[in-house]
């Protein structure tokens, strides 16, 4: 019977023992998950924050015409603005500026061509206004232009080329 009672002790111990490994391992995938949750919360803050690209896909009018972008609501206190153009059709040279819903002009035009970026300053207190992207032709270019490309009021980041 001492015998029995031995294996009953080191049975006990052993459960005391897995049942404090199971309790370790419960607190650290509690911590764990805390840590995802609030990592998680964070970078999608940060991504909400900085907005993201609205696309384009337009043609601009020759001699001189111009066509805006969706209207897009400025979401962050940055200070940029992004054109990305991904493809101008003949090869030309057009020119981009940011308006306000209004037609005024938030930020000046800028010369773009394929795979190009430009950046606009913005007042970073205009979180919450809405804003458009007016791409041009010059007076010079004789024929209507196709125009692809994406952009933003709140510089979400790379134009990926």
């Amino acid at each position: 019977m001492r015998f029995d009672n031995i294996c009953m002790i080191d049975v006990s111990n052993k459960s005391r023992e897995d049942f404090k490994k199971g309790e370790k391992m419960k607190m650290r995938s509690l911590v764990t998950g805390l840590i995802v949750i609030v990592l998680s919360v964070t970078l999608v803050g940060k991504a909400i924050a900085a907005g993201s690209f609205s696309t384009y896909n337009m043609t601009i009018p020759k001699l001189g015409g111009s066509n805006t972008t969706s209207n897009v609501t400025k979401v962050s206190s940055s200070d940029k603005a992004v054109v990305c153009s991904d493809q101008i059709g003949g090869g030309y040279t057009l020119n981009a500026r940011i308006e306000l819903l209004n037609g005024s002009v938030a930020a000046g035009y800028q010369s773009i061509s394929n795979d190009q970026r430009r950046e606009y300053t913005l007042n970073p207190s205009t979180a919450g206004s809405s804003y458009h992207a007016r791409i041009a032709t010059t007076i010079f270019i004789p024929v209507d232009v196709q125009a692809t490309g994406w952009w933003s009021p709140d510089n979400p980041g790379s134009c990926g080329f």
